[in-house]
C-alpha cells in the first residue's frame, strides 16, 4: 500500500484509518471533467494542521473511539463519514472553521401539499472567511470486469454499484442540490444568514481502491483513465481458483479484513496479541477461502503483509478482492440496473448542527 510507512507511525488502527481517510489518494481525476473534485493537496494541508493532535490522539484514542460509538454501523460509507465529521470537529476546535452541519435534509413542498425530501447534504461548513462549503464524500471499492456491454465495467464487490454512476450522482445530482432555493432557505436558517447571501462552494471527494483482474486480462480504457486519478490505490481481484496468482512467494503472510478494516492500513507489531492466529500462509489462506465460499457468495478482501526488519513490523503490501466464481451474480438488463440504482434510497440520519 502506498504511504504504508507514513501510516505505520500510528499504532492505533482507528487513528490509522482516520489518517488514511485524509491522505489516501482520491479516485477522481483532479484535472478531469469534475472541477469540484477535492485535491490531494487540500487533504494534505488539513493533515499537516492536525498532525500534532493526531499524534496525541494515537497515544490516547479514547476521544475518537467515543466519537465512533455514535456511528455504529457495518457500512463503510457511514464509518467514512464518521471520520470526516471528526476531522471537521477538530478543525472547528482549532478555529480553522467557524461551524458546520451534517446530514441536512432538503425538502420541498409541491402545490401546498406535503413536503417531499429532495435529498441530503453530507456536510456544509463555514470557513474563516464565512464562505459556505458543501462537501459530499464517498468511499468506494471497484473491480474492473470485462463485460458484454462495453461500459460501466468498474463494479462494486456486491455487483450492484458502478463507478460512472457514482460520479454522475455525486457531482451532478448531490452537489448541485445546495444551489436550489429550498437548500438556500434551509442553510440560511441553519447558519443565520440571509437567503441571498447563500452561495456554496462545491467539493466532491471519493476515496477507495480499484482492483484489476489478477489474470492480467483486460485493462482500463482511455475514457476510464480520464475519470480516474493517475495515483489511485490499486489491488487485484480473483476467484478461489486463481487468487493465489497475486502471491509472489512464501515470505509474506495474509490477513482477512473485516468490512470496517477495509479503511485501515494493516500494520502489526511482533508483540501484537494473537498475531499467530491472524497471519496466514498462502496455503492456509486458500483453505480459509474455501470454507468462506462454501457458505456464502459474499466477496472477501484479504491483504498480504511483508515483515520489515528496519521497522520490526508486518506491513501491508497489497490487497486482493476474492469473489465468487460466478461474480457478478446479477443477470439483469441495463434498463433494470438503471431503474434500481435511481430508486435506491439514501440513509436518513439525524441532523447534527455544531456552532461556535
Amino acid at each position: 500500500m502506498k504511504n504504508i510507512l507514513e501510516y505505520s507511525q500510528y499504532k492505533d488502527p482507528q487513528v490509522r484509518a482516520l489518517v488514511w481517510s485524509l491522505l489516501s489518494p482520491g479516485l477522481v481525476n483532479e484535472s478531469g471533467a469534475y472541477p469540484a473534485c477535492v485535491s490531494s493537496q487540500w487533504c494534505r494541508q488539513i493533515y499537516n494542521r492536525l498532525k500534532p493532535f493526531l499524534e496525541q490522539l494515537d497515544n490516547d484514542p479514547a476521544e475518537l473511539r467515543q466519537w465512533l460509538d455514535n456511528y455504529k454501523s457495518w457500512r463503510l460509507g457511514i464509518r467514512f463519514e464518521a471520520y470526516w465529521a471528526f476531522i471537521l470537529e477538530q478543525l472547528k476546535q482549532q478555529h480553522e472553521l467557524l461551524s458546520y452541519i451534517t446530514h441536512t435534509q432538503i425538502q420541498t413542498q409541491l402545490n401546498q401539499g406535503p413536503f417531499k425530501t429532495r435529498g441530503e447534504l453530507d456536510f456544509v461548513y463555514q470557513d474563516q472567511d464565512k464562505q459556505l462549503n458543501h462537501l459530499e464524500i464517498a468511499v468506494k471499492f471497484y473491480l474492473l470486469k470485462q463485460d458484454e456491454f462495453g461500459f460501466e465495467r468498474l463494479i462494486g464487490p456486491n455487483g450492484g454499484d458502478w463507478y460512472e454512476r457514482k460520479l454522475e450522482h455525486l457531482f451532478k445530482k448531490q452537489l448541485p442540490l445546495s444551489a436550489t432555493q429550498d437548500a438556500k432557505e434551509k442553510l440560511a436558517e441553519q447558519f443565520e444568514l440571509n437567503v441571498e447571501d447563500i452561495n456554496c462552494r462545491h467539493q466532491g471527494l471519493i476515496k477507495g481502491m480499484i482492483f484489476l483482474p489478477v489474470t492480467g486480462e483486460g485493462s482500463l480504457t482511455d475514457n476510464e483513465k480520464k475519470c480516474l486519478n493517475p495515483d489511485y490505490l490499486s489491488g487485484t481481484w480473483g476467484t478461489i481458483n486463481n487468487w493465489y496468482l497475486s502471491d509472489p512467494g512464501e515470505l509474506g503472510r495474509w490477513v482477512v479484513l473485516d468490512k470496517l478494516d477495509w479503511l485501515v492500513p494493516q500494520v502489526y507489531a511482533e508483540s501484537c496479541l494473537g498475531l499467530e492466529d491472524k497471519l496466514y500462509t498462502a496455503k492456509e489462506m486458500s483453505y480459509k477461502l474455501k470454507v468462506h465460499f462454501h457458505g456464502t457468495r459474499r466477496s472477501i478482501l484479504i491483504a498480504r503483509l511483508d515483515y520489515d526488519d528496519t521497522q520490526s513490523l508486518w506491513l501491508e503490501r497489497q490487497r486482493v478482492m476474492v469473489v465468487d466464481k460466478y461474480w457478478p451474480v446479477f443477470k439483469r438488463s441495463i434498463e433494470t440496473m438503471i431503474k434500481c440504482a435511481d430508486e435506491r434510497p439514501r440513509d436518513h440520519r439525524s441532523l447534527k448542527t455544531i456552532r461556535s
